[in-house]
């Protein structure tokens, strides 16, 4: 399967997700849990990176991460390749633990932070381990609301000025950002954070967000091996892929999900809503799913 394109320059916000391999358990015990945290603290200072929210699950974690660079995949590599070496040797064990690449979506930082860290630090209470994320000892949840210190590698002041609208100042300043965190997560725990903002599987944002960060998505020569070549390649305009389609529902469709051409810049160039482009897309894709279940369907019956 093709890489998605990576999106990296200073000062970007990803929420980030690795699973164990076949699904199988990243830890066995707490000391794996607290050699992976110690790992982190060497990573991020290494890397110059800081986290805004964490959670470990059994099988996979949560990371809402910084970089003061352009270097989420050296960080990511240093992470889970260092936390492998240690954990197969404290088990006599060999071979991958993590499950491919990691997962990273880009995230607008202005809109979403404080939602997707409270997505990070309710997966327990989703998940039904405890009804409280406080009882939940594997999460920054109690260090971004002021109940327990935070590690330095944990930007708690940047996460708290996000949610005073201004930098932090003073003791008034934490507990009253502490305060707001708490009762944000608490408020509603069922918001369906990714049906309503994840976009081309790597965007957490808007179609203005979107178009920002396609501007920055310029593989180096350094990580072109790690795009594929459709992507390498410049990518076909909504009139070539018109050209080339047998409907204009096709075109659009694959000018959205190959070219990365926005819904926006779309509905511009064909003087139309973006919600229109949004369903002839959504029609096309159904269309597909239709016809391959029926070809599926024709084939088991011969």
């Amino acid at each position: 399967m093709a890489r998605a394109l990576r999106i990296e320059f200073p000062g970007a916000t990803y929420h980030v997700t690795s699973r164990g391999d076949h699904r199988e358990p990243i830890f066995i015990d707490d000391d794996d849990r607290r050699e992976l945290l110690a790992v982190w603290a060497q990573g991020f200072e290494r890397f110059d990176a800081a986290a805004l929210a964490w959670c470990f699950m059994d099988n996979h974690f949560h990371l809402v991460v910084q970089t003061r660079h352009a270097n989420l995949s050296q960080l990511m590599r240093q992470l889970n390749g260092v936390y492998t070496q240690r954990f197969n040797r404290r088990h006599g064990s060999a071979g991958h633990l993590f499950q491919g690449r990691f997962k990273a979506i880009l995230v607008d930082r202005d809109n979403y932070l404080l939602e997707v860290c409270r997505y990070v630090e309710l997966n327990p209470v989703r998940a039904a381990l405890v009804r409280d994320p406080a009882l939940w000892p594997w999460s920054s949840y109690r260090a971004n609301t002021g109940a327990d210190d935070a590690p330095p590698w944990l930007d708690r002041a940047g996460l708290w000025g996000v949610m005073l609208g201004r930098d932090i100042a003073s003791r008034v300043d934490e507990r009253r950002a502490a305060q707001r965190y708490r009762a944000l997560v608490a408020s509603t725990r069922d918001v369906n954070l990714w049906e309503q903002a994840l976009r081309q599987q790597i965007y957490l944002g808007d179609e203005q967000f979107v178009d920002a960060m396609q501007t920055r998505a310029v593989p180096t020569r350094r990580h072109s091996s790690d795009v594929p070549k459709p992507q390498r390649a410049r990518p076909l305009t909504l009139a070539q892929w018109l050209a080339r389609c047998g409907t204009r529902e096709e075109a659009i469709a694959r000018a959205v999900r190959e070219s990365h051409l926005t819904m926006t810049s779309i509905a511009r160039e064909l003087g139309v809503t973006v919600s229109r482009i949004s369903r002839l897309v959504a029609a096309w894709e159904a269309g597909g799913a239709m016809a391959k279940e029926s070809k599926g369907n024709a084939k088991g019956k011969t």
